[in-house]
């Protein structure tokens, strides 16, 4: 017979979801409670904990996107089902339209409860690959006395999965598994897992391979403005209030621009930070001053930089002196935002430079196929960074990362370019020219920060006598 218990917590501070699952005889609620609570500053809005049977538990952190009602809370129980059981943080950009193509009854109104409705009837690796917006899951079948996992394509959602002998512990930070698991890995995205087989993960999506349909480069860039500006409306799903951050180089400029154009919420919050004299903040109010947002510039002293250091290390769980370095000045706007905004859901321009050929040193690629490989490889492994980055500074304030630029069908169709169209000289050919070239000639932005030269964001920030 199941025992079930519930734990519900209720916080007036908001502080994105965290979830954690454990299945194993070793440790109880009370062992493992203050561990859990060790990211419970991802999810604000209330935390749930659920035992099944003597072996399973769900913990859960929530950030409440959509669906903000109590039947919107985890872990979910399908509607007609309560022998599976999900835990999930992610937002699920189709659901409506796949409960409409295959006639399936949304309950709740939480975009995650379409995970459990496409698992009944179809299974994990149908579900996943049907799947569009950003995931890491759990879900319990308690009458096959299976589990299962699945993680985005790009892993913009983070998930660890730890072990110890028969003891099994997913979480989205590596935090709480530390203690207890002799083995702990990124769970891989773009893949699934079943715990018949515990140490095999099962890939689902192929980064390229699509044949284009496209033939001229202005056909392309057209086809490139319409699955950017798609890849922005379809995250604009949110009963929260939407922000972006504002860099004012290109890749957050663009975003914001979209994102201003399609919002139809209040006036638009867009956001800048930097030491005093920094070039980014002076491009972020001219991009600003253009779109008309609401716009706040936020300067910071050098020791207030200095000082986020150890508490960035601590969230980010990383000690890569670039990711750090980048990571304090998301930190810092996100701690502001968080505290002088009700805004909980933040577009960022992350991914374009490894989607899109961003990066300076790509200049000098031997060969199209060799400047494609190392594309394909920066994609691959961005969950370790800069989605790392993201992800921790944001969720470690109690806000949510938008991050149109890894949208897969935008990441699929650019991958699968003819390679030859994404070199650049950096003279005659700027980084990033068929993204840039997609928006010219709309005034979507100033022309001065459409065709600039790439700045990285740590750099941008900086005072210009720095």
């Amino acid at each position: 017979m199941l025992g079930v218990f519930f734990y519900i917590k209720i916080r007036k501070n908001n502080k994105m979801c965290g979830i954690y699952f454990y299945k194993g005889t070793k440790y109880s609620w009370e062992t493992l409670e203050d561990d859990i609570k060790s990211i419970e500053y991802r999810g604000p809005d209330n935390t749930h904990h659920e035992m099944i049977g003597d072996d399973v538990l769900f913990a859960f952190h929530r950030l409440a996107i959509m669906g903000t009602t109590e039947m919107g809370d985890q872990p979910m129980k399908h509607p007609d089902d309560d022998s599976l059981t999900l835990i999930c943080n992610g937002e699920i950009y189709n659901y409506k339209d796949l409960a409409e193509k295959y006639s399936l009854n949304l309950v709740t109104g939480s975009d995650c409860e379409i995970i459990l409705l496409m698992f009944k009837e179809f299974g994990i690796e149908q579900t996943v690959k049907e799947l569009d917006g950003v995931f890491m899951f759990v879900i319990l079948d308690e009458k096959a006395g299976q589990l299962f996992a699945g993680r985005d394509p790009m892993g913009v959602r983070p998930g660890f999965i730890g072990s110890d002998g028969n003891e099994i512990m997913i979480a989205s930070e590596a935090k709480p598994l530390i203690k207890y698991c002799k083995e702990i890995s990124p769970f891989p995205p773009g893949n699934w897992w079943h715990s018949e087989n515990p140490k095999q993960f099962n890939s689902y999506f192929q980064y390229n391979g699509i044949q284009i349909q496209e033939k001229t480069e202005e056909d392309i860039c057209d086809k490139i403005h319409s699955l950017l500006t798609n890849a922005v409306k379809k995250r604009l799903m949110a009963e929260r209030e939407i922000g972006c951050l504002l860099s004012g180089g290109l890749d957050s400029s663009l975003i914001s621009a979209l994102v201003n154009q399609y919002y139809d919420g209040p006036k638009l919050n867009t956001f800048s930070i930097g030491l005093p004299g920094s070039i980014d903040l002076e491009y972020a109010q001219t991009v600003a001053d253009h779109l008309e947002t609401k716009h706040h510039q936020i300067e910071v002293p050098e020791n207030e930089f200095l000082d986020a250091i150890e508490t960035v290390i601590y969230n980010i769980e990383s000690y890569d002196t670039t990711t750090v370095r980048a990571s304090v000045g998301n930190y810092l706007i996100s701690k502001y935002i968080s505290e002088n905004s009700d805004c909980k859901v933040i577009f960022n321009g992350d991914g374009a430079d490894e989607v899109c050929c961003g990066y300076i040193y790509l200049k000098n690629a031997p060969s199209s196929s060799a400047l494609q490989i190392e594309s394909e490889r920066l994609i691959k492994e961005i969950y370790y960074f800069d989605v790392l980055r993201s992800d921790r500074s944001i969720s470690s304030n109690g806000l949510e990362a938008r991050t149109p630029f890894l949208d897969k069908a935008f990441v699929k169709y650019y991958l699968s370019i003819p390679p030859e169209l994404k070199q650049f000289d950096g003279i005659d050919r700027l980084e990033k020219y068929l993204l840039r070239k997609a928006f010219d000639g709309q005034n979507i932005l100033p022309e001065e920060v459409l065709w600039r030269r790439k700045c990285a964001f740590s750099d941008g920030v900086s005072a210009k006598n720095k």
